[in-house]
């Protein structure tokens, strides 16, 4: 299997940065190139209808700035991680359900491999607490992923 297109699924949390890590190891010695995404989940602007009655447009404005800087700032980091490697690395932002954005782009991109960091869960707790992404998506597609812990 030949390595060409890299997606690297990221959010700059201590799992993501050892798949980054992961991705530019791979890409630098396929010659690849990464396609970093972060994907702005709006969950959060959902309690804006039920908790701000008053200012509640702003508080979505302020929301919708703080996560897209949020990504911004994870996507330029890498960047430069990757560029001082010397490996190739197109950013993308999508905005969603996590889950969907990334299924959504690993079906348009046409990705050789993914890779995505992911935590181990060890107890019940931590299975029920966690949305466990990576998993989900697993389940959901026929291309090679790769899991980094």
């Amino acid at each position: 299997m030949e390595i060409h297109k890299i997606l690297l699924c990221t959010d700059g949390d201590e799992q993501a940065v050892k798949a980054e890590d992961f991705a530019v190891s791979l890409a630098k010695s396929t010659g690849a190139f990464i396609c970093s995404l972060y994907v702005v989940n709006p969950f959060l602007k959902k309690f804006a209808d039920e908790i701000y009655a008053i200012g509640r447009d702003e508080y979505r404005d302020y929301i919708d700035r703080t996560l897209h800087d949020e990504g911004n700032k994870v996507l330029k980091e890498f960047q430069e991680k990757a560029c001082n490697q010397e490996v190739k690395v197109i950013p993308k932002m999508r905005y969603g359900s996590p889950e969907k954005e990334i299924l959504q782009e690993m079906e348009d991109g046409g990705y050789d491999l993914v890779v995505i960091g992911s935590k181990l869960l060890s107890s019940r707790w931590e299975r029920f607490e966690s949305y466990n992404l990576p998993e989900k998506v697993f389940k959901k597609t026929q291309r090679s992923v790769v899991f980094v812990r």
